[in-house]
């Protein structure tokens, strides 16, 4: 699916809080070079999907962002990646959704986050579920 990703740890479900607020990511990994990933999946059209992956980019972004008096971040205090040296870049943020379901509005809306979020689409053929192809690929400036 994509070059930079694969080799580590991923993490299913990672719940993500934001004061009382908590939501529930995907998947959580880090790239071959230590830079985590947020991998946003959907079966079907959903308005909000890109939204989604903001709040969830924005959540994970913030924990990466807190440290602790030895420097270690809230992610690894918590044992996420244990023996991989995180980098302090901001998250890389993947929507991963079959081709013929990606809804009408979604590049209006990635045009407008901001270049500091890395993100990329990526299109998968319709028997994903057996047989994943990427289709399209659409990455931001900044990825």
């Amino acid at each position: 699916m994509d070059d930079c990703l694969g080799g580590h740890a991923i993490y299913h479900q990672v719940p993500a809080f934001a004061g009382a607020d908590r939501a529930m990511l995907d998947l959580l990994t880090v790239t071959r070079g230590g830079r985590l990933a947020i991998l946003e999946l959907k079966a079907g059209e959903d308005l909000h999907f890109p939204l989604q992956g903001l709040d969830y980019w924005i959540r994970v972004h913030w924990l990466q962002q807190q440290r602790s008096s030895t420097g270690a971040g809230e992610l690894e205090q918590n044992g996420y990646f244990p023996g991989i040296s995180l980098l302090p870049h901001s998250p890389l943020l993947y929507f991963i959704v079959p081709a013929l379901r990606v809804h009408p509005s979604m590049d209006t809306v990635l045009q407008h986050l901001s270049p500091k979020i890395a993100w990329t689409l990526i299109a998968l053929n319709e028997a994903w579920r057996t047989e994943p192809k990427v289709i399209f690929r659409k990455r931001s400036g900044s990825a």
